[in-house]
């Protein structure tokens, strides 16, 4: 005997089959935040750190956050102290189950001191790859979506992969002003996944200026080599996020194979220990845009300035 549904009854179950049979425009839309360097923030101000990481915490769901990305210099000093407090901050990632991806910055290993800025002594360039302290309080097992490394133990150099709606990301992190190897590590990793969104996440590229960076520093390889021997060789890069210098830029690019790379500077340490900003990228692939804007959650507050803009007619890669 077939049975018959009340009005209201009917209602409610063709209501539940559209709400849940059709595909969410939510999904097609998400906020990756990005933590400028933090060293000054963790040396002088830790509550101002704290406070970032608790509303990205607060705000998971709310702005569909895939994953956290820092662009470098997470500390200032070479000592256990400042990466206690870098770590109990993103103690609350791992809770939370928020993935993340940092890059180490210049500050992030041995070339700098242990109890003040200036340089360690030593070799420079090799103390700059000596980060055992990152890698001992940031393991490989706490980055939930790294699939991969270009040295064994390090995550220096090491890609993460999220989906989001009808796009898959890659996220590669990039030592600073690397050495050739991970330059061509890095590339192979773009190259094997070719229908992924990269985002190359470095800490010294862009300038000031909004330009592209062109000596290396006490590095291997400037920010213009990166450019030229991986950025605008492969045609999946579309993203450049780093720190180090200046304060708020950006720059487009086009690769050889008529790509738009959109190159995205964040650094505010010299502004009140950082003062507490975000950068805040809205990606929303219907529309085909990124907004982006400076958010302090300390403050409250959105820098209405050049750090203020919208990416418009974006080319996501999208699965077929």
């Amino acid at each position: 005997m077939n049975k018959i549904m009340k009005p209201g009854v009917t209602c409610l179950v063709l209501f539940l089959f559209v709400l849940f049979d059709q595909p969410s425009s939510f999904g097609q839309k998400f906020t990756i935040p990005v933590f400028p360097d933090t060293q000054d923030e963790v040396e002088s101000n830790p509550e101002m750190f704290y406070s970032q990481v608790n509303w990205i915490v607060q705000k998971k769901d709310s702005l569909n956050i895939p994953i956290v990305l820092h662009v470098g210099d997470l500390v200032n000093l070479n000592n256990f102290g400042q990466f206690e407090i870098a770590s109990k901050g993103y103690d609350a990632f791992d809770k939370a189950h928020i993935p993340y991806a940092i890059t180490p910055g210049n500050h992030d290993g041995e070339a700098v001191g242990h109890d003040n800025r200036k340089v360690a002594p030593g070799n420079v360039n090799q103390n700059l790859r000596k980060t055992f302290k990152f890698n001992s309080y940031f393991p490989g097992s706490r980055f939930s979506n790294q699939r991969g490394r270009f040295e064994p133990g390090k995550s220096d150099n090491a890609y993460y992969t999220f989906k989001v709606g009808s796009t898959n990301w890659i996220v590669i992190t990039l030592e600073f002003c690397p050495r050739m190897g991970a330059i061509n590590w890095a590339g192979d990793v773009a190259r094997e996944y070719s229908d992924y969104n990269v985002i190359i996440l470095t800490h010294f590229y862009l300038t000031g200026k909004g330009e592209i960076g062109k000596t290396a520093s006490y590095g291997d390889f400037s920010p213009q080599d990166i450019f030229d021997r991986l950025v605008k060789l492969y045609p999946n890069i579309r993203y450049v996020l780093s720190g180090h210098t200046g304060s708020s830029a950006f720059k487009v690019d086009i690769g050889l194979a008529g790509n738009k790379i959109y190159q995205i500077l964040q650094d505010y340490q010299g502004e009140d220990f950082g003062g507490g900003y975000l950068r805040l990228l809205t990606f929303d692939i219907d529309k085909a845009t990124i907004s982006a804007q400076m958010y302090s959650p300390y403050y409250n507050i959105t820098k209405k300035d050049y750090s203020q803009f919208t990416i418009e007619n974006v080319d996501f890669l999208k699965v077929h």
